[in-house]
């Protein structure tokens, strides 16, 4: 896969966790995060961490009829199989920063973990 063609595979991966999670479409989400991942941040002052199960059912029960979803990506870094991906993303009306970690396995990007702050 060249440069390019991973840039657009991670475009698409972010793409479609931003539109899972705001639907809660759980076979997307289980498709996107590796079973081991996790989602950490910040939320009403405590640290939550999150198991992928955890984080998909909290999706499911937040989940929008109407499935909108919006996100913006503001960086890719690409180092061989390894790439962070920052996007600015909005979910249960709130607006986070959102940092994906994702690596390359048999020829497959999956998210190993999710980190995330709420914008003020």
């Amino acid at each position: 896969m060249t440069q390019s063609a991973d840039i657009q595979a991670i475009t698409e991966l972010a793409e479609t966790y931003a539109k899972a999670m705001c639907s809660g479409d759980r076979p997307s989400l289980e498709r996107v995060f590796d079973e081991r991942s996790c989602e950490v941040g910040h939320f009403e002052g405590s640290l939550l961490w999150s198991s992928r199960e955890d984080f998909i059912k909290m999706c499911e029960a937040e989940a929008d009829p109407s499935g909108e979803a919006w996100c913006e990506i503001r960086n890719i870094s690409i180092h061989g199989d390894i790439a962070v991906v920052h996007l600015e993303d909005r979910w249960a009306g709130m607006k986070f920063d959102t940092i994906l970690t994702v690596i390359k396995h048999d020829g497959v990007w999956r998210v190993v973990a999710k980190l995330y702050r709420i914008q003020n």
